[in-house]
């Protein structure tokens, strides 16, 4: 017992249990501690595997620390301290203790040793972000819940069918070791994690938990979610090729819906997707720097964007919404929030000296090989259309004059949080060399050399001249409450009525079936009744008295042949 609670991860889904029954001021404490404990076991470990047990002649692996799960622990732990600040400035205690298992159940994924705790863990995790979508007062949340957890059943039915064959294929070995999506095994794990990451085809199940959760719990489902699945990828599939164009589709898809969603948390969330392809692509790549990129980007992804989520909570919590085409007079109502929301959206475009343009810079070195030049092209240009979709329609949008009534700003306790949440964006982009120094891979890498600074420069400041030379001439469209369709809408559309129509049918089918059964059953029964009626009553019959005399005569001749042997 005492091996398992030494997994950093167990500390948050213990205090999530004591913030239940806290006061509302200790709650928001109680987090952060539990964030800073976790972090200080986390750094006061070894790397290595820390001890196993045998569990129904299975080896476990409570606890493994290296390089590779370490980065992604410090994230998410400092991510959950700036979350617990953020979450001071509200009342909500089941969510509070929703974000605690959220948190504590990914924290705790990175660190097991073994496919069978890895899937419990990150199933608790998946059950904290239902809880949290459901905690959320936003309209229709409750419905984004139930779709959350059918993305989520799906995903943990994968896993377990992949962990079974596992075990019968290999001798009932379960510790974590690189797998083969040309095995069965392997293929449904692979496409489990697909799941995770928000790959094309799953990507609905992110901008639509995101987009429903409370400000916090929208911050927390950013931060904790998808990143597990990049983590677990980089571990189970390194340098696996079918990444690579999945991690572009999701380039793709994730820049278009950035740039046209009208609900900015909706097109954040779009936004992280495209920089989580990256991440995919570079796992793809498999080399020790494409690795070495993966971790570093996506340590600054679960920052920035929780501080571009927690920005877009602050007009969310006063406005009950955050829409681009009603961000007017939010520049004059809420200024300290629209300063948060444009250096949060800077961030996560890539500026130079914000928080992804160091690790960005990386990406771009990993995929500089001639055989992966259209890869290089492809991340290039993301930074220019996210900076086009996050900042600039944002920023126009924001500083239009309106007559409608005033927004005062968020509580002090959500301005907090966003404080933190862009203070280690302005950090970690002014002196990377710290977080290059965690990853496994040594990355003697100049992100502020003149030739990388200036083109990225010159893409950003390319993109919004173009932009906004479009807006003048009337070409670009203003913002309008308009609703996108994605997948999701074929999922919710046809796949639904498809599969209720089934449902109908199957039942109406089994109804007659079962009608048809039980007439069966009754007339062959009262026939059986009525057979076995007769043989009690042997001389009632007609043919009674024949069938005795042949009886008799039988047992006569029989008599007789046996006589005369």
């Amino acid at each position: 017992m005492l091996d398992v609670t030494l997994n950093p991860g167990f500390i948050p889904l213990l205090v999530a249990l004591a913030v239940l029954a806290a006061p509302q001021a200790l709650r928001a404490p109680l987090m952060a501690l539990s964030a800073f404990s976790a972090l200080w076991l986390l750094l006061d470990r070894e790397f290595g595997v820390d001890a196993s047990v045998q569990q129904m002649g299975l080896r476990i692996v409570p606890l493994e620390l290296d390089a590779l799960n370490q980065v992604f622990g410090i994230g998410l732990l400092i991510a959950l301290t700036v979350i617990a600040a953020y979450s001071s400035g509200r009342k909500n205690r089941f969510e509070d203790c929703a974000i605690l298992v959220l948190a504590g159940g990914a924290v705790s994924a990175l660190f097991v040793g073994d496919l069978i705790l890895f899937a419990a863990t990150a199933a608790l995790a998946s059950f904290g972000a239902a809880w949290v979508v459901f905690a959320s007062p936003l309209r229709q949340s409750a419905r984004a819940g139930v779709r959350l957890l059918v993305w989520q059943g799906l995903e943990g039915l994968l896993f377990l069918v992949g962990i079974a064959l596992h075990i019968a294929d290999n001798q009932g070995v379960t510790t974590i070791r690189r797998l083969s999506v040309h095995e069965l095994s392997g293929a449904f794990i692979f496409a489990a994690l697909m799941i995770r990451v928000g790959a094309p085809l799953a990507h609905v199940w992110f901008k639509d938990a995101v987009a429903h959760a409370s400000p916090a719990g929208g911050a927390a489902i950013s931060a904790f979610s998808a990143m597990l699945g990049v983590y677990a990828l980089a571990r189970f599939f390194p340098a696996e090729v079918l990444l690579v164009p999945a991690g572009a589709a999701m380039v793709v898809l994730g820049a278009f819906y950035a740039a046209a969603e009208d609900d900015l948390r909706a097109a954040a969330a779009y936004a992280q997707t495209a920089q989580t392809g990256i991440g995919l692509a570079l796992v793809g790549v498999g080399s020790p720097l494409a690795l070495a990129a993966v971790e570093a980007h996506a340590f600054t992804c679960i920052l920035a964007f929780a501080a571009l989520q927690m920005s877009l909570g602050n007009i969310v919590e006063r406005r009950g919404e955050a829409r681009a085409s009603g961000l007017a007079g939010l520049g004059q109502s809420m200024p300290l929030t629209t300063g948060f929301l444009l250096l949060a959206g800077l961030a996560c475009a890539g500026l130079p000296g914000l928080a992804l343009y160091p690790t960005f810079a990386a990406a771009l070195e990993a995929a500089a090989q001639w055989e992966t030049r259209w890869l290089w092209t492809l991340f290039s240009c993301l930074p220019a259309i996210l900076f086009v979709g996050l900042c600039l329609r944002v920023s126009l949008a924001a500083h239009k004059r309106a007559d409608s009534e005033r927004y005062g700003e968020a509580p002090y306790g959500m301005l907090l949080g966003v404080s933190l949440a862009s203070f280690f964006c302005v950090a970690i982009g002014i002196a990377p060399h710290w977080l290059y120094n965690l990853t496994p891979t040594e990355m003697s890498i100049d992100p502020f050399a003149l030739d990388r600074v200036a083109r990225q420069l010159e893409l950003i400041g390319a993109a919004g001249v173009v932009f906004l030379a479009l807006r003048l001439v009337g070409i670009a469209p203003t913002e309008a409450p308009t609703r996108l369709l994605d997948m999701d809408a074929v999922y919710r559309g046809p796949v639904a009525a498809a599969g209720a129509w089934t449902g109908a049918a199957a039942l109406r089918v089994l109804g007659v079936a079962q009608a048809g059964w039980d007439k069966i059953s009754s007339q062959g029964g009262a026939r059986l009744e009525a057979w076995l009626r007769s043989l009690d009553r042997p001389y009632a019959q007609t043919w009674s008295g024949p069938a005795q005399l042949l009886t008799i005569a039988a047992l006569i001749l029989l008599a007789l042949l046996a006589g005369a042997n």
